[in-house]
């Protein structure tokens, strides 16, 4: 396409020809090619002035920044507007030919259960006899190939991307996470979504929002905003009742709403349910209907995902049988309340719960099914909300019978801090080192020592990182995982015993 195709209608300046073909539109510069649009996203200026110079060595064609500081202009087309990431997404739908609009595109937000959502939202699609297309914390999913992805929301050119090899895969339904930073910095913005569902809210990311209602303010332009301006045909918000934000979202938006929650004032809830270890069994209203629904996924906090999505798939029209085989089939997302291992008569599971709500709502949901102990191993991530790190100490020893503190990603701080400051919530709420709580900062070995401990009846959940394959210490990625790692021990107590 040209240039000036592109960016019409854009508050950008321009300086050079707009009368230019582009071939591809990149942010990465190890990855621009002859023709491409470079959008220049750094934010230290000697990182971006490199990035430019590698980007036109690959052959560049335009530059985007937010302002020009060099002596002379580039040699190339230079564009310069104030919302860099706002343009590329306008550009990214022009160059892909709107995808969206060919699709039915539903976003799911909140805090928590966004990745399962998706997960039991792709297992109807399928279900129905569809090609399921996914994208969100773990990667891109177009019917069986798999896409890894750094971003629960990518980027928008590489978003639109994904959408467009779905519409050549001929996928008809796509289930997207929407993270509140992804709508903070307009990665979604030129996206027609056909419904969007709100799971819930909690503290989260508030070294970026700075504050719970800037973070519920992020979120919720993807309904006030995005989902308003949608050229759908009906667009529908999804929002759990149960939640106070929920409720929020539902009385912002103008348009076709539908709650889910367990209370009866919902349009979607359990007429009656049971949790067990073998899963979920629940009679649900939904919208009128009454569906009888089976899942081997665990808790109460995976029926509200469950309901969320079939409150979905009503208001999508689903057929009711697809609904109820596709809640059946799903295992559930990598990493979420997965089950590992059973030692001796012990539950090892993993969960990606690395935040204040979700650890509680797993300690809460594992508690409810009558452990004779419930063992938790956690840490926090470094360079992240330091705020949130006594309150999940508090809430591991109020929840779990032995909370075992670790690491998580400490990235460049000191572990040692990092845990002190967790610390500092399991000595508030009364616990004392070494009898109501162990330390032991090397993940592996906490690991160990909590499977040591393992006896039948007890249940095991190791969080903080799920599904994640590596370790952050300092700046580098070192491969963890920790569902190797308690596979790996099982496998060496085994070899031990049978010496």
């Amino acid at each position: 396409m040209k240039l000036d195709a592109l960016i019409a209608g854009a508050d950008c300046q321009v300086s050079g020809s707009a009368d230019v073909e582009v071939t591809g539109i990149c942010y990465d510069s190890r990855r621009a090619a002859p023709g491409n649009v470079f959008f220049a996203l750094a934010r230290d200026a000697q990182q971006n002035q490199h990035n430019i110079d590698e980007a036109l060595r690959r052959g560049a064609r335009a530059v985007v920044v937010r302002q020009w500081s060099g002596a002379s202009r580039p040699a190339a087309t230079l564009l310069q507007c104030e919302q860099p990431r706002r343009l590329m997404a306008l550009m990214a739908g022009r160059f892909f030919d709107w995808p969206s609009r060919r699709l039915e595109l539903i976003g799911v937000t909140g805090t928590s259960g966004k990745t399962t959502s998706t997960y039991l939202l792709a297992s109807i699609f399928q279900a129905a006899g569809e090609i399921p297309g996914v994208i969100g914390t773990l990667g891109i999913r177009i019917g069986e190939r798999h896409i890894p992805t750094e971003l629960t929301t990518p980027e928008s050119v590489d978003f639109e991307s994904a959408l467009a090899q779905m519409v050549r895969a001929g996928v008809r339904r796509v289930a997207a996470e929407i993270s509140s930073i992804g709508l903070s910095e307009g990665r979604a913005d030129e996206l027609d979504f056909r419904a969007c569902l709100f799971t819930n809210l909690g503290r989260d990311h508030l070294d970026y929002h700075h504050s719970v209602e800037d973070y519920f303010a992020a979120k919720l332009r993807l309904f006030t905003d995005l989902l308003a301006a949608s050229r759908k045909a009906d667009p529908v918000a999804v929002a759990m009742a149960d939640d106070p934000f929920g409720k929020r979202v539902l009385q912002a938006v103008a348009g076709r709403r539908i709650s889910f929650g367990i209370k009866p004032e919902a349009d979607v809830y359990p007429l009656g349910y049971e949790l067990g270890l073998q899963g979920i069994r629940a009679t649900v209203q939904a919208a009128g209907r009454i569906i009888e629904l089976q899942s081997a996924l665990l808790g109460e906090f995976n029926l509200l995902n469950i309901l969320g999505a079939v409150a979905v798939s009503v208001a999508l029209g689903i057929d009711e049988g697809a609904v109820v085989e596709g809640v059946r089939r799903c295992p559930g997302a990598p990493g979420r309340l997965q089950v590992v291992a059973r030692p001796r008569g012990a539950l090892v599971m993993v969960d990606y719960a690395h935040k204040p709500d979700a650890l509680a709502a797993v300690l809460q949901t594992l508690r409810r099914l009558n452990p004779k102990r419930l063992i938790c191993v956690f840490g926090c991530g470094g360079d992240r909300d330091r705020g949130k790190r006594p309150i999940m100490g508090d809430i591991a020893a109020r929840l779990a019978d032995l909370p075992v503190l670790t690491s998580d990603n400490p990235r460049t701080e000191d572990p040692l801090r990092i845990i002190a400051d967790v610390e500092a919530g399991l000595l508030g709420a009364g616990l004392k080192r070494g009898h109501g709580y162990l330390v032991e900062p090397d993940r592996r070995a906490a690991i160990g020592l909590a499977l040591s401990m393992a006896q039948a009846g007890d249940m095991i959940v190791i969080a903080g990182k799920g599904h994640e394959d590596y370790q952050i210490i300092g700046r580098q990625k070192f491969h963890f995982d920790d569902r190797e790692v308690v596979r790996d021990f099982l496998r060496e107590q085994q070899e031990d015993a049978g010496a």
